[in-house]
């Protein structure tokens, strides 16, 4: 259809010829028909009906129509919905943070309320309405700062109200998310920032959990790990003693670490990710993804009535997640200083057997090894007979074919099942080498390995 009406109008219309693009923008595109009305095109469109960019005269043809349709059928949902469609894409063309521009994404937003007002099930509308609510509060955000503030609570209203409609939406979380954490650098006290910042890692990580291969909301959760660990450590008002804040700050930068590197091993090829993972590098146990205390049933009491659990230290890398033997635990314990949780307890501190902190693993219990190609999923559990702390279930099709983990705290637990989902992803569709790459331990760290013979 698109194609016979593209040969339509290239026939009536000297020099016109049909080329759009984006799925939504050619579908939007294919509905127009009937003949260019003559007269004087309104400002802005006027400028872009005679820009050199042939696809931007398009969409400004295209706008024009949508105006024409709308007024004489009102009640028409499809061409009000692509009508906001054409014109938010039209507004990208525009001068960056523009009048023009801004004045072009109120019309969009209109255009989707109206559209609504006809189908309010249609979560396309609701979403892209919070694209250019968020498109919006960027354009205005000099030059209305209160406006953009209201446009992004409107956004996050919308974003919401989407994935009423079609629930675990990943991009309508990771919009929400990026929502949620523009917020956040305005809020008016830490609490206020405190609680946006956990609600946008909320979103991000839900986003993770839907579509695992998602290297945009992985990216971005590091980010907002990143930004936050920054913020923290540079604010004066934050309500911590300066240890407890300093510790905060390391474990908020080795998570972003985590999926900084998580989202380079997705998409190896993106510039920004492998720039930003050369910021944050350092913060990994390298050569390890993660390291840290979990409490796991002993190998020997797995499946039986009278299973036993153990705090023990466990790395995860490209192949599994196992108790790390004796050289492991020194090796991902060589660097900056990792924490076994957020509470800041260090490897080996008071409360850790002296047996469990030297030799990672201990009696005569086989190490407990998950291989990440055995697993089947991996989520967060509220098991009331586990020990106390953040529970974690895996299930793998391999021996054993279940397991409970208790993390120390509930960042904690969601951080190894983000990793844990993450890299038995890269593992199962045969993409372990990048992880492997980026987890490759530096020329000073190789030599450390070797010396603990490894």
């Amino acid at each position: 259809m698109a194609d016979a009406l593209a040969r339509e109008l290239e026939q009536q219309f000297d020099g016109f010829k049909a080329c759009f693009g984006g799925e939504e923008l050619k579908r939007a595109c294919a509905t127009l028909s009937g003949a260019l009305i003559s007269g004087k095109l309104p400002a802005p469109l006027s400028a872009l009906a005679e820009d050199s960019d042939l696809h931007v005269r398009e969409l400004a043809f295209a706008a024009r129509q949508y105006a024409v349709a709308t007024a004489e059928q009102p009640d028409d949902y499809d061409a009000l919905y692509n009508h906001g469609l054409v014109l938010q894409e039209l507004s990208g063309k525009l001068q960056q943070a523009s009048a023009e521009q801004a004045a072009m994404l109120r019309q969009a937003c209109s255009r989707y309320e109206a559209a609504l007002a006809l189908k309010p099930s249609s979560h396309a509308a609701l979403y892209n309405w919070g694209v250019a609510l968020s498109d919006l509060a960027r354009c205005v955000k000099q030059s209305q700062p209160a406006e953009a503030v209201a446009a992004l609570h409107l956004a996050s209203q919308k974003y919401a109200e989407s994935l009423q409609l079609h629930p675990r939406n990943p991009q309508a979380l990771n919009n929400w998310g990026l929502v949620l954490q523009e917020l956040s650098s305005d809020a008016r006290d830490w609490g206020e920032r405190h609680a946006l910042v956990a609600a946008a890692m909320d979103k991000f990580r839900l986003a993770l959990r839907s579509r695992p291969d998602f290297d945009r909301g992985c990216y971005n959760l590091g980010t907002v790990f990143y930004t936050f660990a920054l913020a923290l450590q540079g604010d004066t008002d934050a309500p911590a003693s300066r240890q407890a804040k300093d510790i905060s700050v390391r474990t908020l930068l080795a998570a972003a670490a985590q999926y900084i590197c998580l989202a380079h091993a997705l998409q190896p090829s993106k510039e920004i990710y492998r720039k930003s993972l050369g910021v944050v590098r350092q913060m990994l146990p390298l050569p390890f993804l993660r390291a840290g205390f979990l409490t796991a049933p002993r190998s020997r009491s797995i499946g039986t009535v009278t299973e036993t659990y153990r705090r023990d230290w466990f790395v995860l890398d490209h192949r599994s997640l196992r108790q790390a033997s004796s050289m492991e635990m020194s090796l991902s314990t060589a660097g900056a200083g990792v924490l076994s949780s957020s509470s800041g307890q260090r490897v080996g501190a008071p409360g850790v057997s002296a047996a469990a902190a030297a030799a990672g693993v201990g009696g005569e219990d086989e190490p407990l090894l998950l291989a990440l190609t055995e697993l089947l999923a991996v989520r967060r559990c509220a098991e009331p007979s586990l020990p106390e702390g953040g529970g974690i279930w895996v299930s793998t099709s391999g021996v054993p074919t279940g397991i409970y983990l208790v993390a120390d705290d509930a960042d904690a637990a969601d951080a190894w099942v983000d990793a844990l989902v993450l890299a038995g992803h890269l593992a199962g569709c045969r993409c372990g080498e990048a992880l492997e790459e980026a987890l490759a331990p530096t020329p000073a760290r190789r030599k450390q390995s070797a010396a603990l013979g490894m």
